[in-house]
Parts: C-alpha cells; structure tokens; sequence
C-alpha cells in the first residue's frame, strides 16, 4: 500500500487540503479542476491540494493529520472521482507504532549515535539508529515506520547513518508535533499505559 499524509493549517495556508504522495519531488505539471489541483512531476502524479474544503467539512487539525476518519477520507474519495482520479486507499494505521528498545549499542564511527533494537510488535524486531541523550535498553517510545509521513512532511525511508543500516525512526514528542513538547529534547517517553504495537495516534 502506498502512504500518503494530509496537511491542513487554516491560518498558515488557508483554506486548503494537502494530499502529499510524493513529499521530495517538485511538480512540474499543475492541473486545475475546480477547486482541486493536482500535481504531477514528469507526469507521475505526486500529490493534490484541495481548495476551500471548509464549504465540504470541517477539518480539526493545525498541520498533520496523522490518520483520516472514515468520513473524512470518503469525502475526500468522492471529490477524487467526480474529477476521475483514483481514490486513496484506506491506511490500517497511522505509520507510528508504541515501540520498546529491546537492545542498544553504541555507534562505532559515532560519540553519540546509538544502534537500537526496537521492537514494534511486529514478527521481527527493527534496527534503527538514534541520536537522543535518553535512548535506553527498555525505554517505551514512539516508532515512526518506514515510509511513514512525519508531521514536518518529511518521509522515513530506510537507509543507512555512517555504514549502519536504520529503518524506522525513532521520535520525540517536538517531532510528533505534540503540544507543550515544543522545546522539549530527547525521545518522547511513554508510560505502562502503552503497549508495545498499538497505533500511537489511535490511542490518544
């Protein structure tokens, strides 16, 4: 399945829903349909933004939308395929996962990257480089999988940090734009009350 985010700020960009498929390409094509523009690059569709989505519903949200409600993303279906686009299909969960570090090694080319086994509630743990102060053998945290769509708009892809494969990402809560963590360092340190696998933003 192909991710996708949603983005909505009224006060920073209007009235206007952003579907980002593709977050690193720029379009070089931009095709206007009523109030919905689609955005293609080298004719590969990347992304729609949807003018004046307040007249269809009403979106509460200040940037992110880590999970579209049914309702939501069927009124966003029926808008694609008035104007004969594909719909989006329904994402299972949010991309961010109540994860536990299960092992912790330091980096050796590195003085503060550590080399995390993470496990995500998932048949396989996953490996994941991380730079926090207070990343720790046992520390219950927030998981953003690979391919997921952080708040910032930037996508997890798997790669590697100075020779070490990293898959995931490990978050604080000033990454998940989580409110009162706005200066807050280290990862986002969560209680008993989690359990390792479940959806974080479906739990809140």
């Amino acid at each position: 399945m192909n991710r996708y985010a949603l983005f909505y700020n009224y006060k920073t960009l209007g009235d206007v829903l952003l579907i980002v498929l593709k977050p690193l390409d720029i379009a070089d094509e931009v095709i206007k349909k009523d109030d919905l523009v689609i955005l293609k690059r080298n004719g590969e569709l990347i992304g729609y933004n949807i003018f004046n989505i307040s007249k269809i519903m009403k979106i509460k949200a200040n940037g992110y939308i880590p999970l579209a409600n049914e309702q939501v993303l069927n009124i966003i279906n029926h808008i694609l395929e008035n104007h004969n686009e594909k719909p989006l299909e329904k994402l299972e969960n949010s991309g961010f996962k109540v994860a536990k570090i299960v092992d912790i090694e330091e980096h050796p080319e590195s003085d503060h990257l550590h080399i995390c086994t993470v496990d995500v509630g998932e048949k396989e743990p996953l490996q994941i480089v991380c730079g926090a102060f207070n990343a720790r053998q046992d520390l219950k945290c927030v998981c953003a999988l690979p391919y997921s769509f952080m708040p910032s708009g930037k996508q997890i892809v798997p790669g590697k940090l100075l020779g070490i494969g990293s898959n995931g990402m490990l978050c604080s809560g000033r990454e998940l734009a989580l409110d009162g963590y706005e200066n807050k360092r280290g990862l986002l340190e969560l209680n008993d009350s989690y359990n390792v696998g479940d959806d974080f933003f479906n739990n809140r």
